[in-house]
């Protein structure tokens, strides 16, 4: 397959992986390239319905590709922003203990945050602590300057922006419903035409499982949807926070429980929870898609996570704050003592698309799989939004060299 009989690039998914790797194609290598995306605009799911944090990479096990491009892309995405006028303020991040058991957690924050090049990091007694958050609890924290709120949304449009600049072709309501090989490259199938491409490239987030094993791509993993709930402040309650305010995290689960997230528009949103969605972009509890509800119930990674005791009593505590706004509260009192119930309103969820292997283990590294002339994007979640350029630019390098395409000149 030629260049003129299609395109050399074909990548599915406009969120900011997406939109990242169709970037650093353009700009990098010569060739033809197209972004699909289903919805009528980019980052209409996940990347548009985050928090919105760029994370500082203390959090990520040192060796693990999160924890090589997180701190790289926390720098790069705040110069980028800085370049192109989008939204980003940097409120700076502070990870609490609220007693002395937890203060062995913050050690080894720091240890990876150290590990894997993160800048200023430092560990604060009650009273740092109680100058940067004045209505925080807690003994001590782990303060990092580098976290920062971006506009999600804003940020992938630039990137798409930058792309077309290049010479990219980026294709919205284009859903994709067949891959196939044929002829040494590939037909995505599109509901009225098929579309020619050497490489394809899945970005497709919540749905990338299902699209890799049509290429024939391993079935050892499967995807299981997280809906995260948020609250926010009311305007009058929004001091209660100047930062961005997390409670130690469990390491051996990759959620990070519920926070307090000063946004870059100001607002103050609380939140997420982690509770099994039935279906994949099922962002109300009474949203149902039946079949993709029994696929997960069904998936033996599933089913081997839920013999898990520990894993179930994280279901339910997390199910509980789903039901109950008391119930969210009590855990985000835990960090702000003073929030009280009337100071939060809904604000909107998302889906976290988690990667399970069919072990029953919850994946927490990037995992990306190659098969033949195909690359899938099969766990990008958090601190996804954060690695997206270095991340992007590495997935782009990989697909022009099995598509053979030369480096643009200098």
């Amino acid at each position: 397959m030629t260049a003129g009989d299609g395109y050399d690039v074909a990548i599915v998914g406009g969120g900011a992986v997406g939109a990242s790797v169709l970037k650093h194609l353009c700009e990098g290598f010569r060739g033809r390239f197209v972004l699909l995306e289903k919805e009528t605009g980019l980052a209409r799911h996940t990347s548009g319905r985050n928090s919105g944090v760029v994370h500082s990479g203390y959090n990520q096990k040192p060796g693990t590709l999160k924890a090589r491009f997180a701190a790289e892309g926390n720098r790069r995405m705040r110069a980028y922003c800085a370049a192109r006028g989008v939204a980003l303020a940097p409120v700076g991040t502070l990870v609490v203990a609220l007693d002395d058991a937890e203060r062995r957690t913050l050690d080894v924050l720091l240890a990876r945050g150290r590990a894997n090049g993160v800048e200023g990091l430092r560990l604060l007694d009650a009273v740092e602590l109680r100058h940067r958050e004045p209505h925080a609890a807690g003994v001590a924290a782990l303060h990092s300057p580098q976290g920062a709120s971006v506009d999600a949304v804003g940020y992938v449009h630039a990137l798409a922006e930058d792309a077309r600049r290049a010479g990219g072709t980026i294709r919205t309501g284009a859903p994709v419903v067949a891959l196939s090989e044929d002829r040494g490259g590939h037909v995505v199938s599109l509901p009225r035409e098929a579309v020619r491409a050497r490489v394809v490239v899945n970005c497709a987030g919540l749905h990338a499982d299902a699209l890799a094993r049509e290429l024939g791509a391993s079935r050892e993993h499967a995807i299981v949807p997280f809906r995260g709930e948020y609250w926010e402040l009311r305007p009058p309650r929004r001091f209660l926070c100047r930062s961005m305010l997390y409670h130690v995290p469990d390491l051996d689960f990759p959620f990070l429980g519920v926070h307090f997230t000063r946004r870059f528009d100001g607002r103050v949103i609380v939140g997420p929870n982690a509770v099994l969605a039935f279906g994949r972009e099922s962002y109300r509890m009474r949203s149902i898609r039946p079949l993709q509800a029994v696929r997960t119930l069904a998936n033996p990674g599933f089913l081997r996570l839920f013999l898990d005791s520990r894993f179930r009593a994280v279901a339910r505590a997390e199910l509980r704050k789903s039901l109950s706004k008391r119930a969210f509260l009590a855990e985000a009192r835990r960090l702000v003592a003073s929030l009280r119930e009337d100071d939060c309103v809904r604000a909107f969820a998302g889906i976290r698309a988690q990667l399970v292997h069919r072990s029953g283990r919850l994946e927490d590294d990037l995992l990306i799989e190659e098969r033949g002339l195909s690359i899938h994007v099969l766990n990008a979640v958090s601190p996804g939004l954060t690695t997206s350029l270095p991340f992007g630019e590495h997935v782009a390098a990989r697909a022009a060299e099995l598509a053979g395409l030369p480096a643009r000149a200098a």
